[in-house]
């Protein structure tokens, strides 16, 4: 039993850091409950459980034990403080024994420091007593302390403290419920992104010929942008326009067909005795003499220059042809 006793021992080892070093060291049931665990895996045979254990106690009691006894942050931990003192009778009870000598040390520390706390405290509420403004004129000289409802200075300011809390905690209340309320607007939708044209080739649902101008239209774009890039033109007019007529002019027009009845869209006209069909193809062969005339274009554009050089080469080479023979 002991592979299954020691390896639990390390895990509520470490939930026992968990809770004394955390907020929940506060409560005095998250304490008792890994002070527990503890406690029963040491009985089950893991006896050396309490000795780390208890040397975390006392950085647990050093960390919290100290302060000013009458701030509201110390009343909040003395039931953590509680329950982490009878864990430390049980480890002791169990192997820990060692604990007692630092626990006494501890212990006299915190009474010599909150002794001139108390006492100050004492004093403050005597002469608060005893001062002449604090006793009623129909009172006869006894102090306020002698009557119900008394609220002394120091009970007065943690008063004040209480109800700016409450204060505190009902406007953020109030503010959790509000932001809960308050609808949010749903993001935008996404468009979702038009397919490319070589995607439209394969698409049945176009007749034969529209796939394949489709195709013409998406080979000679590509042929257009890649000379226009690599002549150092990718920003050029006529790189817009053939980056238009791939992405946007001929997927619009493919999209507008689509959107026809599938069964009316080659039989049924539509202007001038045409149908879908026959507008679908005007409007790429419309497409497709723009992509000729950009590469009209350009291989003009590179023809001249090619001319260029080829009558350079003639007027040097020839000339120096003659001068040879002479």
């Amino acid at each position: 039993m002991d592979w299954v006793v020691h390896p639990l021992a390390g895990l509520a080892l470490a939930f026992w850091a968990s809770v004394i070093f955390s907020g929940r060291g506060r409560f005095w049931q998250p304490v008792a409950l890994a002070a527990g665990w503890i406690v029963l895996l040491a009985v089950l045979g893991a006896e050396w459980v309490v000795h780390p254990a208890a040397g975390m106690l006392l950085g647990f009691f050093g960390s919290r034990a100290f302060g000013d006894w009458h701030s509201p942050r110390w009343r909040r931990r003395w039931p953590g403080l509680l329950a982490g003192l009878v864990a430390g009778v049980f480890f002791m009870a169990l192997g820990a024994g060692w604990l007692a000598f630092p626990l006494s040390v501890m212990g006299m520390i915190w009474f010599f420091t909150a002794l001139p706390t108390l006492r100050a405290t004492e004093t403050a509420r005597l002469d608060s007593a005893a001062s002449p403004a604090a006793l009623p004129e129909q009172a006869g000289g006894v102090p306020m302390g002698y009557f119900p409802g008394h609220w002394s200075g120091h009970a007065e300011a943690r008063a004040e403290r209480r109800a700016a809390r409450r204060q505190a905690k009902r406007a953020r209340r109030e503010q959790e419920g509000r932001e809960e309320v308050t609808p949010t607007a749903p993001p935008p939708p996404v468009p979702d992104p038009a397919p490319s044209l070589a995607a439209y080739v394969h698409d049945e649902r176009l007749p034969g010929e529209a796939r394949a101008q489709l195709a013409a239209l998406d080979l000679r774009t590509g042929e257009a942008l890649t000379h226009l890039e690599t002549a150092g033109q990718g920003g050029s007019e006529a790189a817009y326009l053939a980056r238009a007529i791939r992405d946007e002019y001929a997927p619009t027009a493919v999209q507008a067909y689509l959107k026809l009845p599938p069964t009316l869209a080659n039989v049924e006209p539509l202007e001038d005795g045409k149908t879908g069909r026959d507008l679908l193809r005007e409007q790429l062969d419309l497409l497709l003499g723009g992509v000729q005339d950009l590469l009209g274009t350009a291989l003009r554009s590179g023809g001249k220059e090619l001319l260029t050089h080829g009558r350079f080469l003639e007027d040097k080479f020839r000339k120096a042809q003659g001068d040879l023979e002479v």
